[in-house]
C-alpha cells in the first residue's frame, strides 16, 4: 500500500495498523496524520511502550499516559484506583484518537490492560472504548521482553487485537534503501528464506571497510558507527576512541531538578547522560528531536568546533552545521505533576551504539558485530539501519543473528494478505464517497475540514447512545440479575457493571436495587471505616473531588472486604 492510501484510510476514522519494512515511511505517515488532526483542532494521545520510542515521536510512554506506574497487567482493583484520579479522567474523557508507536515492543498484557482501562472509563462495551486506535510498527523489529514462558508474546496473537477490526496498511515502497542488493537481502530475511547468493554477498563484507562510492573502498578508515548487541562493548569502544583524540576534554554535567529517585527515572528511560565527555573531532549522534534546528534522534555528525560558551558545533554527514544547545527532559508522576527535569547537551558518542538503541536510525555505513546476537530479529534490525550493502563492515555472525521468530513470519503473511484485501476494497470506493467519509469523521471528532475552523456539532443519536451506554445495563437490573451474570451477558467487567449501577442510581434515585443489598454486617463495617477515615481527614485518602477513595476504605478494612462489596454497601448507606 502507498502512503497516501494509508493516510486517507486513517482520516475516515478506521482503526489502523501501519506496518512495513524499515524505510517505508511509517513515521512519515503517522506524522502526516498527527499534523492533519492538529490543523483541525483535534489532539491525539501519542504514546509508545518505551521512553526512547516515545521521544522519537514527541509523545509519552503508555505507562505515563495512563498513570499505571511500572505495571503491565492491571487487576480490577488497579483500574478502580485509576478511576479515583481526576487527571486520568480529564485525560481520557475527551480522548478520541489513541496512537501507539513501536508496537512490536508492546507486551500483550499491557495491550489488554489499555483496552480494559478505556472500556471502563468510556463506559463502553466496544474495543478500546470506541475511540480510534492507530498502531504503528514492524514485528520484525525487536520484540517485547518476555517475562513469562508459554504465553502470548506478540499483541497480534491476542483476542484484543482481533476485536479492534484493524485495517492493515502494509507500506511496501522503501525510501531508505536505494540499493537493490541490500533490499533483496532484507526481504529474504523477512520471508524467512535467505538464498545462498545473498549469504555469499553478505559474507563478502566480512571485515571489509565500507565503500564510499561504487569502486573506492574506505582505505583511510574514516570513522563509522559500530552496532553491537551488548552495552558493555559499546561503552568500551566509545571510551577507547575518545581517548585517541589529542584534544582537551570537555565535560558536561546534567542539570537536574527534583529528588534523585525521580530524575533517575529519566536517565533510565532515555538516552540522556548524567556526565557527557566530548572532544573536538568526536563522532556523535543527537538523542532528541529538534526539527527547527534540523536534527532528529539518530542524526550523526562530527564535532568541528565549540562556541564561546563551549556549546558543541556539529557537522552532519550531509554538511549541515548544527549548534547542539542544551535540551530538557521532564518526568511527571501518576498524578500528572512534574517531579523532575534534566537539562543536558543532546548528544552521545557514536563510534558504537547498541542495536536496540539504533532502532529508528538511518546510517550511511556501519560496522556490525552479530557474533553475540541473542534475540531473533537483531540482525535484521542492524542491517536495516544502513542504506547500502557497501556501507556494511561485518565483524561477526552467529546462528541466531539472521533468524526471525516463526510466529512473526506467519503473522506477517496474514497482514500482507489483509492489506491487499483493503487496497482492493478501497479502490472500488469513489473519490466522492471517500471525501464524504473523511468529512463525516472529522465532524464526529468535533473539528472541521475547513482549515483552522473548529465547531461544536449536535451529538448524533449513535453518540448519545455511547454516552449513556450505562442505561443498556438497566434492564438487566430490572430482571434482578446479579453483577456477575450481567457482566457475562454484556461481556464487560464486573467493575464496569458496578460503575453503571452507580450512574443508574444517579439518573434514577428511586430505582430498586434492594435485591443486591449486602448483609448488614458488611454495611456496618464499611460505614465505620468511612467515619474513621473522615475523622482523620488525611488528604491522601480523598480524591480531588472530595470523595473518599475506595482504596482507603479497602485498606481500613484490612483488605477483608472486596471492592465490589464496598461499592455495593456504599449505595445502601
Amino acid at each position: 500500500m502507498n502512503q497516501e492510501s494509508a493516510i486517507h484510510i486513517m482520516k475516515t476514522g478506521k482503526n489502523v495498523f501501519i506496518t512495513g519494512a524499515p524505510g517505508t515511511g511509517k513515521t512519515h505517515v503517522l506524522n502526516k496524520y498527527i499534523e492533519y488532526l492538529k490543523k483541525h483542532g483535534i489532539k491525539a494521545a501519542i504514546t509508545a511502550p518505551t521512553g526512547i520510542a516515545a521521544s522519537h515521536i514527541g509523545g509519552m510512554t503508555i505507562h505515563s499516559f495512563f498513570g499505571i506506574g511500572i505495571k503491565d497487567s492491571l487487576s480490577q482493583y488497579d483500574i478502580e484506583e485509576l478511576m479515583e484520579k481526576k487527571y486520568i479522567w480529564d485525560r481520557i474523557k475527551n480522548l478520541k484518537v489513541l496512537i501507539i508507536d513501536e508496537v512490536s515492543m508492546l507486551s500483550p498484557k499491557l495491550f489488554i490492560s489499555i483496552d480494559n482501562i478505556l472500556r471502563t472509563f468510556k463506559f463502553s462495551t466496544e474495543s478500546f472504548g470506541g475511540i480510534q486506535v492507530i498502531l504503528v510498527g514492524d514485528f520484525f523489529q525487536l520484540p517485547p521482553i518476555q517475562k513469562e514462558k508459554n504465553s502470548e508474546r506478540f499483541i497480534f496473537q491476542t483476542d484484543t487485537w482481533n476485536s479492534l477490526d484493524l485495517y492493515t496498511c502494509y507500506l511496501n515502497k522503501s525510501y531508505r534503501h536505494k540499493d537493490e542488493i541490500l533490499l533483496n537481502i532484507l526481504n529474504e530475511i523477512r520471508n524467512g528464506n535467505i538464498s545462498e547468493e545473498s549469504m555469499r554477498i553478505f559474507r563478502s563484507r566480512y571485515r571489509k571497510n565500507p565503500i564510499q562510492n561504487k569502486d573506492k573502498e574506505n582505505k583511510n578508515n574514516i570513522s563509522i558507527t559500530r552496532l553491537y548487541t551488548h552495552n558493555i562493548d559499546v561503552d568500551e569502544i566509545n571510551k577507547k576512541e575518545l581517548s585517541k583524540i589529542k584534544e582537551p576534554l570537555k565535560i558536561y554535567n546534567a542539570q537536574t531538578t527534583g529528588s534523585k529517585k525521580w530524575y533517575e527515572r529519566i536517565f533510565g528511560s532515555s538516552l540522556v547522560l548524567q556526565k557527557l565527555e566530548l572532544k573536538l573531532g568526536a563522532l556523535v549522534f543527537f538523542i532528541k528531536n529538534n526539527y527547527e534546528k534540523g536534527h532528529i534522534n539518530g542524526t550523526i555528525g562530527t564535532i568541528i568546533d565549540f562556541d564561546v560558551f563551549n556549546i558543541p558545533i556539529i557537522e552532519t554527514k550531509d554538511g549541515k552545521r548544527i549548534k547542539a544547545e542544551s535540551m530538557e527532559w521532564l518526568y511527571t508522576d501518576n498524578n500528572g505533576n512534574q517531579k523532575a527535569s534534566i537539562k543536558q547537551i543532546p548528544l552521545r558518542l557514536a563510534w558504537a551504539i547498541t542495536i536496540h538503541k539504533s532502532q529508528g536510525m538511518t546510517l550511511d555505513s556501519a560496522e556490525i558485530d552479530l557474533s553475540r546476537a541473542f534475540e531473533p530479529g537483531q540482525g535484521y534490525v542492524a542491517l536495516s539501519r544502513i542504506k547500502s550493502i557497501n556501507g556494511l563492515k561485518l565483524m561477526g555472525l552467529n546462528d541466531i543473528a539472521l533468524k526471525i521468530d516463526n510466529d512473526v513470519l506467519k503473522g506477517d503473511n496474514v497482514m500482507k494478505n489483509h492489506s491487499k484485501d483493503i487496497i482492493s476494497m478501497y479502490s472500488k470506493i469513489s473519490e466522492t464517497e471517500k471525501e464524504k467519509s473523511i468529512k463525516e469523521y472529522m465532524e464526529y471528532l468535533g473539528g472541521s475540514i475547513e482549515k483552522g475552523k473548529t465547531y461544536k456539532k449536535e451529538i448524533s443519536k449513535e453518540k448519545k447512545s455511547k454516552i449513556k451506554s450505562f442505561l443498556k445495563s438497566k434492564p438487566f437490573f430490572e430482571q434482578k440479575r446479579t453483577i456477575s451474570e450481567i457482566s457475562k451477558d454484556r461481556k464487560i467487567s464486573e467493575q464496569t457493571i458496578l460503575n453503571h449501577l452507580e450512574l443508574i442510581i444517579e439518573d434514577d434515585p428511586e430505582f430498586d436495587i434492594s435485591y443486591l443489598q449486602p448483609n448488614s454486617d458488611i454495611i456496618e463495617k464499611v460505614e465505620i471505616a468511612i467515619n474513621g477515615i473522615r475523622k482523620k481527614n488525611l488528604k491522601k485518602n480523598f480524591t480531588e473531588n472530595g470523595k473518599i477513595k475506595l482504596s482507603a476504605i479497602f485498606k481500613k478494612l484490612n483488605e477483608e472486604i472486596s471492592y465490589e462489596e464496598i461499592k455495593l454497601a456504599m449505595l445502601f448507606l
